[in-house]
């Protein structure tokens, strides 16, 4: 029996150190002890197993870091009257499931421009605050002054010239993969002067565009560093998906676009914020950061003068 025990083991030392010898080697011996060492390595392998699922029952609680609540201003003033507006908040916990940004009622908005024109905004139990003073000027400057929490809070914008629409019009389109919708086409004349800044905001049937395109949150801006001084032509799509059964949009709705022409501050922090909202979507992205503001002493968020001018069209 000893003897044929040392036979066993040479076929298992010339398969797995000598490949040239494979073929001197007893094919019904290999498997034989091969067969023994599987068996051998599976009746250690599986107690094992057993032991670390019986074991890996204790819960583990991991204590994520949470940040102070901060400010959040958003500032609008425009060219069409009666819009002006200032919303303040507090951000929220991420890690509560309501996400609640509770309103600031209290604090004083102030709106000034560069004529001497000034204006205390009116507070709401939302944290919205309005201006009951006239229609914004295109050319003029105007300040934010925000007093919130014991803390001053401040901002300034130039309200641009404003660009005129040319024309608004639609396309039908569709897949071989179920989906359907328009695309749509904005044509304005760039002034000749380097250096401006639009965006785009569709509404179907009044309702903006960040409540129907996702994917980047439904921000369309665009600039003229390659196309200063020419017409430009902007397309943006509206999709819907047929084997999902929605109906986005369609034959009879009503769609309008207007045109915003913002400050190159409002611009980038358009910009960022459009990034960020994009990498969030990706399963590859980093911790989220702040967009770029305008705003001072440490507040989130953008105050911002723009002129706009609104083209509508029905689908057919």
């Amino acid at each position: 029996m000893a003897q044929q025990n040392r036979t066993r083991i040479t076929p298992i030392k010339q398969i797995s150190t000598d490949h040239e010898e494979k073929t001197n080697v007893d094919p019904h011996k290999s498997m034989l002890c091969v067969s023994s060492t599987r068996h051998l390595f599976l009746g250690l392998f599986f107690p094992i197993l057993a032991f670390g699922v019986s074991s890996c029952q204790k819960i583990i609680s991991v204590d994520l870091n949470q940040t102070s609540p901060q400010i959040v201003i958003e500032g609008l003033v425009n060219d069409q009257g009666g819009m002006d507006s200032v919303a303040i908040n507090m951000t929220g916990d991420y890690f509560t499931p309501s996400l609640y940004f509770p309103p600031i009622t209290n604090a004083t908005v102030v709106i000034s421009d560069n004529a001497g024109d000034t204006d205390t905004l009116k507070g709401t139990t939302t944290g919205t605050y309005y201006s009951s003073s006239p229609t914004g000027v295109p050319g003029r400057t105007y300040s934010l002054k925000v007093v919130a929490n014991g803390k001053e809070y401040d901002a300034v914008s130039t309200m641009p010239q404003k660009v005129m629409i040319d024309s608004f019009y639609a396309v039908y389109s569709s897949s071989l993969f179920g989906e359907s919708g328009y695309d749509f086409y904005v044509t304005f004349k760039d002034p000749p002067q380097l250096g401006n800044y639009y965006r785009i905001i569709p509404h179907v049937n009044s309702i903006p565009a960040d409540s129907i395109s996702g994917g980047r949150g439904g921000i369309f801006i665009t600039d003229d560093e390659l196309t200063n001084g020419n017409e430009i032509t902007f397309r943006f799509g509206i999709r819907q998906n047929r084997n999902s059964g929605s109906n986005k949009i369609g034959p009879g709705d009503t769609v309008r676009v207007d045109l915003l022409s913002i400050d190159k501050a409002t611009y980038d922090y358009l910009y960022t914020l459009r990034n960020i909202i994009a990498a969030d979507q990706s399963p590859t992205s980093l911790s989220p950061a702040n967009p770029n503001t305008n705003l001072t002493d440490g507040s989130l968020g953008y105050f911002s003068a723009y002129a706009m001018d609104s083209k509508t069209l029905i689908l057919n």
